[in-house]
């Protein structure tokens, strides 16, 4: 961002700019009848997950919301990053190759601008199928479950826009660095793959090369050190975000690198969760937004 974007930055001028494309692309993906039935399918997990899920505890199907919670981590531990994939891993580059990107640089419109433009609008759109397919499953389970505190299901839902703004600002970035649609996919789902799957094998070498895994299982805590290099993940920032405040999940599923963890460190606090699932949304943006700035559009 260069100084006279900074300059700008409190410009009511440019923020609405910034909001009417973010309007344009809400819009524009709001028209698809799926986003409808992305809604109904959260719905419907939400409620199968907890519905089922309770099987297993003393033949009763529903249960407390926490409980149901822990469930539906799992779940969206996938579905958020995949939302945001979806709707980032095209948003630059097949304009691009469409030449509507050359098209829309011709307006009045700052490079920054574009790509906050952008953001805001799949962002809102990610935020909206979310907070709708969980709101709504959560005012059906508060019928159904024997205690409802509404605060926890809020962190859960506000925890899940986060990490799948994580991952459509991390495929926003990817989008301007490749030149074809199939090899943006193709770098967004090697980025899940390594969050999400990839990145407990590693950790768990590292520590069977260290201090020992089998130090972990009998309770050992790990170093300091390990612990800092979870932030590298943003999914183990947002699992650890709700460890932090739900004692359920904390208790039950209380998980770091795929050990278990009795006590987290002192520098992991839910104000530092958030703060660096931040960061890891304003990175990637900053670097789509010079990767735009560097692109040639003709």
């Amino acid at each position: 961002m260069n100084l006279s974007s900074y300059k700008l930055i409190f410009s009511k001028e440019m923020w609405k700019r910034i909001m009417c494309l973010a309007e344009k692309e809400f819009k524009n993906y709001l028209r698809n009848g799926w986003i409808l039935i992305l809604v109904v399918v959260f719905v419907l997990m939400s409620l199968m997950i907890s519905f089922y899920g309770a099987s297993g505890y003393e033949g009763e199907h529903w249960h407390n919301l926490e409980q149901a919670i822990v469930y539906m981590v799992g779940y969206m531990e996938f579905m958020a990053p995949i939302l945001g994939i979806v709707f980032g891993y095209s948003s630059i580059v097949s304009e691009r190759e469409s030449g509507s990107l050359e098209l829309l640089s011709s307006y009045p419109l700052d490079k920054g601008e574009i790509i906050a433009g952008k953001f805001l609008g799949l962002w809102s759109l990610l935020a909206m199928i979310i907070g709708v397919g969980l709101g709504v499953g959560g005012a059906i389970l508060s019928t159904l479950v024997s205690e409802m505190v509404w605060s926890e299901y809020y962190l859960f839902v506000f925890g899940s826009i986060m990490l799948g703004g994580v991952y459509l600002s991390l495929s926003m970035m990817i989008s301007t660095i490749f030149k074809t649609s199939n090899s943006a996919v193709s770098a967004s789902v090697f980025i899940l793959f390594l969050f999400n799957i990839l990145w407990f094998f590693i950790m768990y070498s590292v520590a069977e090369t260290t201090f020992g895994w089998e130090s972990m299982i009998e309770g050992v805590s790990p170093p300091t050190w390990y612990f800092s290099i979870q932030f590298f993940n943003p999914v183990i920032i947002w699992y650890t975000l709700l460890a932090l405040n739900l004692p359920t999940l904390r208790q039950s599923a209380m998980e770091l690198g795929g050990q278990e963890v009795e006590v987290y460190p002192e520098m992991y606090q839910t104000w530092s969760m958030i703060i660096i699932l931040i960061i890891w949304i304003s990175i990637p943006l900053l670097i789509s937004e010079y990767r735009i700035r560097k692109m040639d559009l003709n």
